[in-house]
C-alpha cells in the first residue's frame, strides 16, 4: 500500500477518473477510523493536497494503522485500487461542432474526455 497516494487522494477530491463519490467515501471512511487523532482529522478536515505537512500526517496515520491492523491494510489496498487510474482510456473527438457547452463554461475546438473504468467494471 502505498500511504502517500492514499492521503493524496483522500485530501483532493475528484480529479482525473476519480469520482467525487469514491473520493468522499474514502474522506469520510478515514474521518471515521481517525476520529481520536487530531492531527489526522484537522489534515482530513483541511482537504489540501498542496499541504506537505497535512500529507504527511495523514500518510504516516495511515501507514501506523495499516501496520497495526492487517484487515485495515487490506481494506486500504482494496481503495488504492479503485483509485488507480487506468492505463489507456477512450477519446471521444467531436468534430463540425460550434462548441460543446458544459456548466459555467464553453469548450471549442478537439474536446477529449477519459472517464475512466466504469461503474460496471468494478
Amino acid at each position: 500500500m502505498t500511504s502517500t497516494e492514499l492521503a493524496l487522494a483522500a485530501l483532493s477530491g475528484a480529479s482525473g477518473s476519480l469520482s467525487e463519490a469514491v473520493v468522499t467515501d474514502l474522506w469520510r471512511r478515514l474521518r471515521s477510523r481517525f476520529s481520536s487523532d487530531s492531527q489526522a482529522v484537522a489534515a482530513l478536515d483541511g482537504r489540501d493536497s498542496s499541504d506537505p505537512d497535512a500529507v504527511a500526517v495523514l500518510s504516516e496515520a495511515l501507514r501506523r494503522e495499516a501496520a497495526a491492523d492487517p484487515n485495515f491494510r487490506s481494506e486500504m489496498e482494496e481503495w488504492l485500487s479503485r483509485l488507480v487510474l487506468p492505463a489507456s482510456g477512450t477519446v471521444n473527438t467531436v468534430r463540425d461542432s460550434h462548441g460543446l457547452n458544459a456548466p459555467g463554461a464553453t469548450f471549442n475546438g478537439t474536446v477529449n474526455m477519459s472517464f475512466g473504468q466504469g461503474e460496471q467494471a468494478r
